[in-house]
């Protein structure tokens, strides 16, 4: 469900961000307001008893859709939220013809849970894309993180996903690729 007034859900939205994402993974509560209340970013939303439970945050771009931040509050977490936010997100790409990108954090075994959310994606139809990918850093003054970018429905190659690399750039880190 989409989240129309965004100043009425942000605290909500703000605090499961804030629980969910490492601090070198996220902005600071002003910037993502700002972020949130772009005409191409879309919230989704699930509820339970009557409180945010889930979030979806998706950039619809001109050349495809990406998906920046999926969260779920942690008392709620495993109960298919997430997975209802991104199939809705899946058919609106799939209805506008656009391709569909996300970032993850490499699969490593210290750290189980980046195994999880790869398998949460593939089993939705998400492949993982073999090349170099750093997300451009979301606070001053912070590196750019090492992330792996991943795409519905079949991988793409580094060259084909340049273009779709500059606009998501440009436009959700404010950074020309050069």
């Amino acid at each position: 469900m989409l989240l129309n007034d965004r100043n009425a859900g942000f605290r909500e939205l703000y605090e499961i961000y804030e629980v969910s994402f490492p601090e070198e993974e996220r902005r600071r509560e002003a910037d993502q307001k700002r972020i949130w209340e772009k005409p191409e970013v879309e919230v989704r939303v699930a509820r339970k008893e009557g409180r945010i439970a889930a979030f979806l945050s998706c950039w619809k771009l001109e050349s495809c859709y990406f998906l920046e931040h999926l969260a779920t509050s942690p008392d709620c977490r495993g109960g298919g939220l997430g997975r209802m936010l991104v199939e809705e997100c899946i058919q609106e790409a799939e209805k506008a013809g656009l391709p569909l990108f996300l970032e993850i954090e490499p699969v490593t075994e210290k750290k189980p849970d980046t195994v999880r959310r790869a398998a949460f994606y593939e089993r939705l139809g998400f492949a993982v894309n073999p090349f170099f990918y750093e997300q451009p850093p979301l606070q001053p003054g912070a590196s750019r993180i090492p992330l792996w970018i991943v795409s519905y429905g079949q991988r793409v190659g580094e060259e084909e996903f340049r273009k779709y690399k500059q606009e998501i750039y440009r436009k959700v880190y404010g950074e020309e690729l050069v």
